[in-house]
């Protein structure tokens, strides 16, 4: 024991926690092309006292920057997001940061959607219409290490053992991820030269992408390509950020 002042005090005693102890908040980080779905979820997490919304964005390439750069614990996704689709955005993800668990909050039911995004690296999958109780179940499930599937989309995680694996994503119509990726920013309203300089590829490459892509899909010119990109959820053509 020393003395200090006119109280003796013990040199070996901790400082006294005041108070329970706080549990360690949980990051998350919010990407999807609506601004007022992400406004809405951000606004429901704040009243949780679990978690703390670090990010917001539509853009899926300002995605996978944000997720780099902070490592959220959990990042909540849609698999349309402007200039680069969720499900590439995911992979890009899961391939650098294995802190991360990646949940997809998506409105499509279809098999290869579920596939393709629990193929990219994906945890959990929950449709858009869900409570926001369920969506809160997702979230602890994925963090706790675990896999989570909507009841309505278990079935398509079935069709998918049943199916070869294969090294890249290809959707129904047969086409690649940068063909789909190259599909997305055309119907955006990029240009060539501005989806070469955007991938880093040359003008005559994503010519060549642009051809192979309207003859897999039997069409021809960029108002068919563009109510494909809307009908398969390539882009919802959404400014908002």
């Amino acid at each position: 024991m020393r003395m200090a002042g006119h109280r003796l005090v013990r040199a070996d005693r901790p400082a006294r926690a005041s108070g329970a102890a706080v549990m360690r908040r949980r990051s998350v980080l919010l990407a999807d092309g609506c601004a007022l779905l992400r406004e809405g979820v951000a606004a429901l997490l704040a009243v949780h006292s679990g978690f703390d919304v670090i990010g917001s964005t539509g853009d899926g390439r300002d995605c996978v920057r944000m997720a780099l750069r902070d490592a959220p614990d959990v990042m909540l996704f849609d698999c349309s997001l402007r200039g680069l689709n969720g499900i590439e955005a995911a992979r890009r993800i899961a391939e650098q940061n294995t802190h991360t668990r990646l949940l997809c909050l998506s409105m499509h039911e279809e098999p290869h959607w579920v596939r393709a995004t629990f193929d990219a690296g994906a945890h959990g999958y929950v449709l858009k219409r869900c409570a926001f109780t369920e969506l809160l179940e997702a979230i602890e499930t994925v963090l706790s290490s675990r896999y989570y599937v909507a009841r309505d989309v278990a079935h398509a995680l079935v069709e998918g053992c049943r199916t070869r694996s294969r090294p890249e994503i290809v959707d129904d119509a047969g086409l690649s991820t940068r063909e789909r990726e190259i599909t997305q920013l055309f119907a955006e309203g990029y240009s060539t030269q501005a989806i070469a300089e955007r991938l880093h590829i040359s003008a005559k490459t994503v010519a060549t992408h642009r051809e192979h892509i309207m003859a897999k899909l039997g069409i021809h010119g960029m108002a068919q390509l563009t109510r494909y990109a809307l009908r398969e959820g390539l882009t919802t053509l959404d400014s908002g950020s």
